[in-house]
């Protein structure tokens, strides 16, 4: 079973229906995204989408009412549709979570919420950074509580959190031989199944963890709780995590290890705990931004994890880095289950919008809002078209370009003014489209231009539009004719 299409309409950054297709074969998704652009509230929609089921009950759990993530700055009603195929040529079903409507209820997607596998950077967080200030690094809380409470035994069949909801208050009063009897039996058990588990995880979790080649090796001590009847409460509820680098014992190796050993760790205990989920139809593993802390060399083992022990799930992986996005889109290429799509950061006067690119080019999407005659979307996709493609045309010309601490700073007049520049050298524009395009830069291709954008006649933005199709047309023939010329080295 997978997802084949994922609508969004007034969910949290999307402010407008958008539509991504995965084909009917459900494939992989790779999405690059700027910081802001919606990427992260993508993840969220399949991840709130697939809980809403499961937590419908729990009043104090806001995230399971989709009011909750209604874009604020729209009134009309939101929705999430999930389209699911069991293979290619089945038939779809679709499920939809709005305020009105909550088809997340059905077995399949409860079945599928238990199974899943969400993480970002954040998550990573609970296993070494939040324990900074402590001599050791206690992960009972994180495994029993959240990692593993789904997990199932083959001996029982009963969940980790039914085992650890036998053992919690109200405990028996003070000489009931019985109850306590009774009780410590139950702790026994929980104490085996979670003994059970832990070996499995930390097994796996060492298998995950050669492929970074850091020669590290983990170990999860876990003595077992024990009911204190004095004082009626469960004693010991610590799962110690200790790490071996080239064999050798680290103490505090949360405090000694670099930044990318510690996300290695964490990558590997919460890939271990996903593998360890009861079975599912649909099984969904979404990354966001998780590899933040990884080098480029030690992100590639992840791929090669998501290969050999993730075949059977489909994935989700977001980032904000255009090098390893790249990378991955080459690395994932051929096979054809893959797809790659691209987030950017749009602003109209009223509020932010992602701005969403797979297929089609940015020219192609400014011209559908057009038709639409929704002129602010249209322009944020047309001045996403001009600033990429100048962009790129000074990174292929090696034309310099003023230079900001923070990259993020950099402005379209950053690298307009070199190629008006390079322009009067080489003569690459005929002056009719310069004036053109400085005329549009202030009416339309300006983000502070949308305020009053409403109130431009179409024919003009309809003419914007052809005058950065004819940049576009006049870069790429000096791009083109560059690489023609582009010498060959030889070795």
């Amino acid at each position: 079973m997978r997802i084949t299409e994922i609508e969004l309409k007034n969910f949290r950054a999307f402010p407008r229906p958008y539509h991504i297709d995965l084909h009917k074969a459900g494939k992989n998704l790779i999405v690059y995204g700027e910081n802001g652009s919606g990427k992260s509230s993508l993840y969220l929609a399949l991840k709130f989408f697939l809980e809403s089921g499961v937590d419908s009950d729990d009043a104090d759990n806001k995230d399971a009412n989709f009011e909750t993530h209604q874009n604020i700055f729209i009134e009309d009603a939101g929705q999430i549709k999930l389209s699911l195929r069991a293979h290619q040529n089945a038939k779809m079903d679709t499920y939809e979570w709005s305020s009105d409507v909550k088809e997340t209820s059905d077995d399949l997607i409860i079945e599928a919420s238990k199974a899943k596998g969400f993480l970002d950077y954040k998550d990573l967080l609970e296993t070494h950074y939040l324990h900074h200030k402590n001599p050791v690094v206690n992960v009972f809380d994180l495994l029993v509580k959240t990692l593993l409470t789904n997990t199932v035994s083959r001996r029982t069949d009963r969940s980790l959190v039914e085992d650890w909801t036998s053992v919690q208050p109200p405990f028996p009063r003070r000489g009931a031989t019985t109850q306590i009897t009774s009780l410590e039996r139950r702790v026994e058990n929980f104490n085996d199944e979670l003994a059970s588990r832990l070996e499995m995880l930390q097994t796996k979790a060492s298998e995950i963890l050669q492929k970074f080649r850091y020669n590290v090796a983990i170990d999860l001590d876990f003595q077992g709780i024990t009911y204190n009847s004095n004082d009626k409460t469960l004693d010991n509820q610590e799962i110690f995590l200790t790490v071996k680098y080239f064999d050798k014992d680290i103490p505090e190796h949360h405090r000694f290890l670099n930044e990318a050993k510690l996300s290695a760790i964490a990558i590997a205990i919460y890939f271990s705990s996903i593998l360890l989920q009861p079975e599912s139809e649909l099984k969904i593993l979404a990354l966001d931004d998780v590899l933040i802390g990884l080098d480029m060399s030690n992100r590639l083992p992840v791929l090669d994890v998501l290969d050999e022990d993730f075949a059977d799930y489909q994935i989700f992986l977001t980032t904000y880095d255009k090098a390893w996005y790249e990378i991955v889109k080459q690395r994932t290429a051929h096979g054809g289950k893959w797809k790659a799509v691209e987030f950017y950061f749009g602003r109209t006067d009223e509020y932010e919008i992602p701005v969403y690119v797979e297929d089609k080019a940015y020219l192609d999407k400014a011209r559908e809002y057009l038709d639409a005659n929704d002129y602010k979307a249209c322009a944020i996709y047309l001045r996403t078209a001009f600033e990429v493609m100048i962009e790129e045309f000074c990174e292929a010309k090696r034309l310099p370009v003023r230079y900001r601490q923070n990259r993020d700073k950099l402005d379209s007049q950053d690298f307009w003014d070199p190629i008006k520049v390079e322009n009067q050298k080489s003569g690459i524009l005929d002056q009719s489209l310069i004036r053109d395009i400085e005329l549009y830069r202030t009416r339309i291709l300006n983000p502070l231009s949308h305020t009053t954008i409403t109130n431009i006649p179409k024919k003009e933005i309809e003419d914007a539009i052809e005058a950065v199709e004819r940049l576009k047309i006049a870069l790429q023939g000096q791009t083109l004719h560059l690489a023609i010329n582009q010498p060959i080295e030889y070795n």
